[in-house]
């Protein structure tokens, strides 16, 4: 294989991109367990290198997950679908070690997402709705027990955020120990009376158990949606579920590169807004250096 040429290789676990360059080796991993086929890196990658692979709905549950393909020809590994995957379903690494280039580099800004830790609140009792609260099983307690391994006291709380998807499962269990930072804002918007009877392909693929089945009826609490639009994706009859982006809560801009993704993501008028957001930004830095008087301030 010429030097520089990406190598595709597929395993039941995922998919890996490998590019191997003088002294440079890129490595791009899909995660088949925790991808989910929503449509985040489909629309954001500028190179148009990722496909979605569709799901298998039958009997009204879904029979096989969809997931995502990506064109080995066509992918530059600048990690966009990296940043930007709500289930952490794809991992980059260069020479062994994680870079995302376009933050490097400085070309999309870091999202704000975060979780913080209270562990005085957690009371012993509510140890195991903590733990099991987590839909991607990252929190652990640590704690004191007695003989019949009750809980008697609790000693610490680890959160794994490198695998965090931020769902705030956790805080509405757990209130007042958890305070999470949820990247994305949008809506979920349900036209029940279009769903099919039996159907709930749309419960099975959502990672955060935001929508589920309550007395045979759809419903959704957004407290712990992503708006990551899987269950659009998989729903089998237009218009039933919408699911609509409206911001990413980030740092502050450094390239147009994150204003065309967001245009892709959300909409050109999202886009707009951010421009407006970056130039807003720039005058006040312009303003500090300015003297009083021309600020208009004596």
């Amino acid at each position: 294989m010429k030097r520089g040429s990406t190598i595709r290789r597929e395993t039941s676990e995922g998919i890996t991109l490998e590019r191997k360059m003088i002294t440079r080796r890129y490595l791009l991993e899909v995660m088949r367990e925790r991808c989910i086929g929503c449509e985040v890196c489909v629309l954001a990658c500028p190179q148009e290198a990722i496909e979605r692979q569709p799901g298998l709905v039958e009997n009204g549950s879904l029979a096989q997950r969809p997931t995502i393909d990506i064109d080995p020809a066509k992918c530059n590994f600048c990690g966009e679908c990296v940043v930007l995957c709500p289930v952490n379903a794809l991992r980059l690494t260069i020479n062994g070690q994680p870079e995302v280039p376009v933050l490097q580099y400085e070309a999309f800004p870091e999202l704000i997402k975060g979780i913080s830790v209270n562990v005085a609140a957690l009371l012993p009792e509510g140890v195991t709705a903590c733990e099991a609260s987590c839909p991607t099983e990252v929190i652990s307690v640590q704690a004191e027990r007695d003989a019949s391994g009750r809980v008697t006291r609790v000693l610490d709380i680890q959160v794994d955020e490198s695998n965090c998807i931020y769902c705030q499962q956790c805080e509405a269990a757990c209130p007042g120990v958890f305070s999470v930072t949820k990247p994305w804002e949008g809506r979920v918007i349900l036209d029940v009376a279009r769903c099919p009877e039996g159907c709930r392909a749309c419960v099975d693929i959502c990672p955060t158990e935001a929508l589920v089945m309550r007395n045979g009826h759809l419903v959704v609490d957004e407290r712990f949606c992503l708006y990551c639009g899987a269950c659009q994706q998989v729903c089998p009859v237009e218009g039933a579920i919408r699911v609509e982006r409206r911001r990413i809560l980030h740092t502050p801009i450094k390239s147009g590169a994150w204003t065309s993704a967001v245009e892709r993501l959300i909409s050109v008028e999202g886009a707009a807004r951010e421009l407006a957001a970056k130039s807003q930004a720039k005058r006040r830095e312009v303003l500090s250096f300015l003297p009083a008087a021309r600020r208009g301030e004596g």
